[in-house]
């Protein structure tokens, strides 16, 4: 039998001295820093595009899409939906822009990249919708649905709610005449009743007058009361407003043909602020 021996004395490995020359830092330092120009460029390219696109009244309709198109090939389209996001032309961020100009086919194409708005985008999306008194593109790109309960906004989601309906009538301009500093707000609440039940507060928000408003339901836990009050959000200007709210049965009681809407006076006999 073969026996093997290990002599633990044995001479240690040779050691071996690694260095790296200043010329192969400096050229991994220069591609770094070629990347870094290049994408740079880019964004510059891209943004300036961007800004002539939602400034320029006569750019043509036809040319938007097109001209988004040669942005996303140029950029990754992570860094697209951030370039669109921040407040990088004049202080706001290009879908305000889009909205205060009223560049509808834009915005739509914009929102494409944007799988959801961060909270700085959203806010000046919020305040975009006030400037131009937009309640329709503040609907179409879901912006109350960050600010109501989240307990009702699950709620909805749970029972497979509809969104809620909210059309503004009026209210597009202001003037010394207060006869004509008048607007309505039809809403239409989707399973109204159950969704307070759950969440025992339910609210909506709408643009009208350069402002957001808000109208709220709670439930007291007391008594059991159903309380109403509106208010408006923050960054809207104060006001003394003059409401009435008409609440319509969904059904009619039966063997009548109609139910007269209750009907409550709203008026409030201080200003109005923001939060309130």
């Amino acid at each position: 039998m073969a026996t093997i021996a290990f002599d633990d004395s044995s001479d240690p490995p040779p050691s071996y001295d690694l260095s790296v020359s200043e010329d192969s830092i400096r050229s991994k330092q220069s591609i770094f820093s070629f990347l870094q120009s290049k994408q740079k460029r880019r964004q510059t390219s891209a943004l300036s595009l961007i800004r002539e696109i939602v400034s320029s009244p006569g750019f043509a309709v036809s040319s938007v899409a097109p001209n988004i198109k040669s942005c996303t090939a140029a950029l990754p389209a992570a860094e697209f939906s951030k370039l669109l996001q921040k407040c990088n032309i004049e202080n706001h961020t290009a879908l305000y822009w889009a909205i205060v100009n009223n560049q509808r086919e834009a915005l739509l194409e914009f929102v494409k990249f944007i799988p959801k708005f961060s909270r700085a985008c959203s806010a000046d999306l919020r305040l975009a919708c006030m400037a131009a008194n937009d309640h329709d593109s503040f609907m179409l790109l879901h912006l109350g649905d960050n600010e109501v309960d989240s307990t009702d906004r699950s709620s909805r989601h749970m029972l497979g709610c509809p969104r809620d309906d909210i059309q503004v009538h009026g209210g597009d301009t202001l003037s010394v005449d207060s006869n004509e500093n008048t607007f309505s707000v039809h809403f239409v609440f989707r399973m109204f009743q159950k969704r307070l039940r759950i969440a025992r507060k339910l609210e909506a928000e709408f643009v009208a007058q350069g402002r957001i408003w808000v109208l709220r339901f709670d439930v007291d836990m007391l008594t059991g009361d159903w309380l109403v009050e509106f208010g408006i959000s923050r960054d809207s200007s104060a006001v003394r407003p003059n409401a009435v709210l008409e609440i319509q049965a969904n059904k009619p009681s039966p063997g009548s043909d109609a139910m007269q809407p209750l009907r409550l006076d709203m008026c409030v006999s201080h200003i109005l602020a923001p939060g309130e």
